[in-house]
């Protein structure tokens, strides 16, 4: 299984390669769905809702007003703290049982709107970010949710910035032109990559270290960033650090492989971080040594006795 975090601004456009990717076959578990499942009317979540904050957070249908309970939990960080932890663990517990009725091969894509403000990208083997200029999303939101301009842009500009999103993601869709033109592209990363990454995966298996230079690329620091923490989460506590080396760390023409040391509390070289490893992407290739399956980034682990 392959587990791919999907996220984007308002207005983006993420539903139009969410949906693109449910079509060629992946598990799309909708953050924002579940969110709403498990307040809809007769839930024990809607019922705690309301005992928390009071009938005022209903609408004459008995369902969750939504820009209700926002009035009341949007300046108030106890409320706030409240809500989130009568929704988290139900969100958690609802998202954990839609992915073990996945099956062992599937991709399953996690929608996430606040995926990068929330720091989860390192939860994912890969982060797909969809983006479009600012302009067109507020013109996008005034079409679809009849959105007024200043509140379109308050909005845009209350989530993570352009800066931010390009740091966690490793792949970035830029969805300005035609609908169809978007799809090929997510067509194509479903095909060049996504299922060669998930077969890797399943079949422990990591691609071929490049061996021709290529020119410096001012992107290897921040790839090489997300790879860390990826290994930092997989290690469980058994990762004491990691750090980037070689040419690509340096900056200098090197063949487009990320070299990094892991550093492990107890130099667990063959059990069970690598087994972890292996989970997250990252195949055994020799004793101590890692590779990945993603074959739109080559790396190379070296499993080391903390210092």
């Amino acid at each position: 299984m392959l587990r791919v975090g999907l996220t984007g601004g308002i207005g983006a456009g993420k539903s139009t390669v969410a949906a693109e990717l449910s079509r060629l076959g992946a598990v799309v578990v909708d953050a924002d769905a579940i969110a709403r499942e498990v307040v809809e009317p007769g839930t024990d979540g809607l019922a705690e809702v309301v005992a928390a904050f009071g009938e005022e957070v209903l609408d004459d249908e008995g369902r969750l007003d939504r820009p209700a309970l926002g009035r009341v939990v949007f300046a108030d960080d106890e409320a706030r703290t409240r809500l989130n932890g009568i929704l988290h663990p139900r969100i958690g517990a609802r998202t954990a049982e839609l992915i073990a009725g996945a099956p062992d091969d599937a991709v399953v894509v996690h929608d996430v709107p606040l995926l990068v403000e929330n720091g989860m990208g390192a939860a994912f083997a890969l982060v797909v970010v969809v983006d479009a200029p600012e302009d067109v999303r507020v013109q996008r939101l005034a079409e679809t949710r009849g959105m007024g301009e200043d509140d379109a842009r308050a909005r845009i500009r209350a989530q993570a910035s352009e800066e931010d999103r390009r740091a966690a993601a490793d792949v970035w869709i830029d969805n300005v032109g035609d609908v169809e033109e978007v799809r090929d592209e997510v067509r194509a990363l479903w095909s060049d990559r996504i299922v060669p990454f998930e077969t890797g995966v399943r079949e422990g298996r990591a691609v071929p270290w490049p061996d021709e230079d290529v020119d410096p690329d001012p992107t290897w620091p921040a790839q090489a960033q997300r790879v860390a923490a990826r290994v930092e989460v997989a290690g469980e506590g058994r990762v004491t650090g990691v750090e980037h080396v070689g040419p690509t760390a340096e900056g200098r023409p090197a063949p487009d492989v990320l070299d990094l040391v892991v550093r492990t509390r107890r130099g667990d070289r063959t059990g069970e971080l690598a087994a972890a490893l292996a989970g997250a992407g990252f195949p055994r290739v020799d004793d101590g040594l890692h590779g990945s399956a993603d074959p739109g980034r080559p790396v190379r682990l070296e499993i080391s006795k903390a210092t």
